[in-house]
């Protein structure tokens, strides 16, 4: 399994490297340079106009908990399948203050991509910093896996093959989730593997208290997270953009090193992507750009 394991993360690194960004966008991010601006969304909205989901049926706003921000929605394929579909669930981002589920086109893109490859797709809002704190965010990704499991069967999905997806601050989310198993409860059987798309642990604690962490230096210090993570058993695919900013490149770099060492059996499936930002990584899913998709996709297809 180490072997099959280190071998499809090659894999992957190889075939993530040959991007396919559209020149003109690709100019543009390489003339930014690292960034976290939002506005490089207006790059592919243009890509995303007028195309529609697809052959899915969507259901907005189901609520999985009681506060207002605990809703998700749903993206089911129309076509019949012949067995239950796996289920892509998508924690946006936002820097834990902000963010929302449905955009104009982004996040929704990647839970329309999860439907267009058969499965269901689940995009869920949750509660925000820093009037929800650690670990508000984890306890409500947890609830709604909890919700996933219970009902997605009724939606064609498989409540024992869920694949968690976070980008950004969701990806903390995610990480802190499968990390902390202390916060699991029956729904964890039901996840099989987890994508962190640029997420970010600083070395160590600041000296203000984060918005969302506090002044816990063990939630939010890389090497303790990066510790639960190796602990976890749950099988990773970590993805960073080539114009991430370089704290955030640093803890993908350092959380490759540490979790493939000696061939450790929790080294994750891993792309760099060349000519993307911190936003236009998971902006381009859904498009013929497969730097990130191409690679994600095969990658769940292999999970068992």
């Amino acid at each position: 399994m180490r072997k099959l394991a280190i071998a499809i993360s090659a894999m992957i690194l190889a075939n993530g490297a040959a991007a396919q960004v559209p020149p003109e966008i690709a100019a543009k991010v390489r003339a930014a340079g690292q960034s976290m601006d939002p506005s490089a969304g207006a790059l592919y909205a243009p890509i995303f106009a007028g195309k529609g989901q697809g052959d899915v049926t969507i259901t907005r706003d189901v609520a999985y908990g009681d506060d207002p921000l605990q809703v998700l929605d749903l993206y089911v394929p129309r076509a019949a399948a012949d067995k239950p579909r796996p289920v892509l669930l998508f924690v946006h981002g936002g820097g834990f203050t902000r963010g929302d589920k449905h955009g104009d086109f982004y996040p929704d893109n990647i839970t329309a991509w999860a439907a267009s490859h058969g499965m269901v797709g689940v995009n869920i809002n949750y509660r925000l910093a820093p009037a929800n704190p650690w670990p508000a965010g984890a306890k409500d990704l947890a609830a709604a896996i909890a919700w996933t499991r219970a009902n997605i069967a009724r939606h064609g999905g498989d409540p024992d093959r869920i694949i968690l997806w976070g980008h950004s601050a969701g990806a903390n989310h995610v990480a802190d989730y499968v990390g902390h198993k202390e916060l699991h409860g029956a729904e964890a059987a039901g996840v099989k593997g987890a994508v962190l798309l640029s997420p970010f642990y600083a070395p160590e604690a600041g000296e203000q208290p984060h918005a969302y962490y506090g002044s816990d230096a063990d939630v939010q210090a890389a090497g303790a997270a990066i510790d639960r993570l190796e602990a976890s058993g749950v099988p990773l695919f970590l993805g960073y953009a080539q114009f991430d900013p370089e704290p955030m490149r640093q803890f993908a770099l350092s959380a490759i090193g540490r979790l493939c060492r000696d061939g450790g059996r929790a080294c994750p499936a891993s792309v760099d992507l060349p000519d993307h930002n911190h936003f236009t990584e998971g902006m381009a899913v859904g498009t013929d750009d497969v730097s990130l998709s191409g690679p994600v996709l095969r990658w769940i297809e292999a999970l068992r």
